[in-house]
């Protein structure tokens, strides 16, 4: 993982960073656009997800999520383009989306496993932070 190329670290919480690592989730739903075309980092939050929805990723990807990093950068990830969402992107989003209005379906592409996982220097933020 080089620090030097990117300045960006995106955050998400497990276990969808975990599924973006794996390959399985190419589409991250954001309510804002994005413009950036390049590789970020992946921090995978402190906060949990919904238990049920734990639950069924747990099921369905055979994914440890209690054994899951958390509060560091898990790997990076390239954002690739962003397009208005639709209910066409469920599997690349690894979830049942209803409701497309106002969302947008970012394109990731080639995610990369960190060999170490770093903790940020820089408080992380709900959306884009720089990490170091």
């Amino acid at each position: 993982m080089k620090r030097s190329c990117t300045v960006k670290a995106l955050s998400i919480r497990q276990p969808w960073a975990e599924l973006i690592l794996l390959g399985h989730k190419t589409i991250e739903v954001r309510s804002k656009r994005t413009h950036l075309r390049e590789r970020v980092f992946i921090y995978a939050g402190l906060n949990r997800i919904e238990p049920a929805e734990e639950a069924r990723i747990a099921q369905e990807y055979g994914i440890d999520v209690n054994g899951l990093p958390r509060g560091v950068l898990v790997g990076t990830v390239k954002i690739e383009g962003c397009l208005p969402l639709k209910e066409d992107d469920s599997q690349a989003a690894c979830f049942k989306i209803t409701e497309t209005h106002g969302f947008y379906a970012w394109l990731l592409a080639r995610p990369e496993r960190a060999e170490n996982l770093l903790k940020p220097k820089n408080q992380p933020q709900p959306m884009f932070f720089n990490p170091f």
